[in-house]
């Protein structure tokens, strides 16, 4: 049987070794998910002896993390803005740094009942928070892809926040009006230098022509 702290021990050497600086932190986040268990509880209990099935997956995901896949895949999970959202390699992950948009959202003079937009919506995190913390608001997600769509779906269900969703280009096939239009859209340009972790996260959400500016020309052209 393998303890925790022989565990931790030789998952942040496997981690630094494959150059992750985090290595310490990851491999405590894998603990608490495997063990189901709080750091606190992790950290207080490094004698408990890891059993077998536990640690052959926890061996699977320090495996994948080394080959630098991000741990939100690894987990199928990410917060934002507070909330856990779920992801798969389908979706961009979600950046603390639009949870920007959520607090300018929120400052706008919205009467009740405005229709909120959110082109792109990968995820649905900022469609879905949107509707919690603007509860009086309708909004509507859009995004061209349908595997993106289904884990939009997916969150819109675990929050139950009414989101409704469409497939298009942007807003090609959109005849309607809006009170507030938000968007994420990609705008990395393809020559530009990503860090090992983006390569696994799908390249229709990250990349656009045109420098980056691309999609997002075409949306302010269609609005």
């Amino acid at each position: 049987m393998t303890k925790i702290t022989d565990w931790l021990s030789q998952g942040i050497r496997t981690l630094k070794t494959a150059g992750i600086e985090s290595a310490r932190l990851d491999c405590l986040i894998l603990l608490e998910d495997a063990l189901d268990q709080t750091r606190i509880k992790v950290l207080s209990n490094l004698d408990y002896e890891i059993p077998n099935i536990t640690l052959t997956h926890l061996d699977k995901m320090l495996e994948r993390r080394k080959s630098r896949e991000p741990l939100a895949y690894i987990r199928s999970s990410v917060e934002f803005y507070g909330r856990d959202f779920f992801v798969n390699p389908s979706v961009l992950i979600p950046r603390p740094e639009s949870e920007s948009i959520i607090e300018i959202a929120k400052t706008l003079p919205f009467i009740s009942g405005a229709t909120i937009v959110d082109v792109g919506t990968g995820s649905g995190a900022l469609a879905v928070t949107i509707s919690l913390e603007i509860p009086d608001s309708t909004v509507i997600a859009y995004d061209i892809d349908s595997a993106a769509l289904e884990v939009a779906r997916k969150n819109n269900v675990r929050f139950n926040s009414g989101v409704e969703f469409i497939q298009d280009d942007l807003l090609h096939e959109s005849a309607s009006t809006f009170d507030c239009i938000i968007a994420n859209l990609p705008y990395v340009s393809r020559s530009h230098p990503v860090s090992i972790e983006t390569i696994f996260e799908p390249s229709l959400s990250l990349f656009a022509d045109d420098d980056g500016l691309a999609l997002i020309k075409q949306l302010i052209g269609q609005i």
